[in-house]
């Protein structure tokens, strides 16, 4: 298990520097600056989700375990989501590039390890 999240979040790495280099080659470093924050913010998620996958798959874990990470997910991306746009006024449309750059790798490449597992 360990491995595949190594690569997912690789793949993650190179999607949002891809989305991030792009934002710096067209528009400015804040741009990028903020398409690198929407992205480290998907590559949280999916080691919280990794985090939380690995306990409930423990004797004993029971589903409510699960569900507790989806809230834990949804409240510290919104939580992220506004200290980078109120608090360090980030550019939302890189921002949310990033997020989505990055959340769309870990889909795709989810699908692609599952496909060859």
């Amino acid at each position: 298990m360990r491995k595949v999240l190594v690569s997912l979040l690789m793949i993650q790495t190179i999607v949002t520097l891809a989305v991030a280099g792009g934002f710096f080659a067209y528009t400015r470093l804040g741009m990028a600056v903020a398409a690198l924050y929407g992205g480290g913010i998907g590559l949280v998620v999916s080691v919280l989700l990794a985090w939380r996958m690995d306990r409930a798959s423990r004797p004993g874990a029971g589903v409510a375990g699960l569900f507790l990470g989806a809230l834990e997910r949804m409240v510290f991306v919104i939580a992220a989501f506004a200290v980078g746009l109120a608090v360090m006024k980030l550019a939302p449309l890189a921002l949310i590039a990033g997020f989505i750059g990055a959340e769309f790798a870990y889909y795709i490449a989810a699908g692609l390890f599952r496909r060859h597992a």
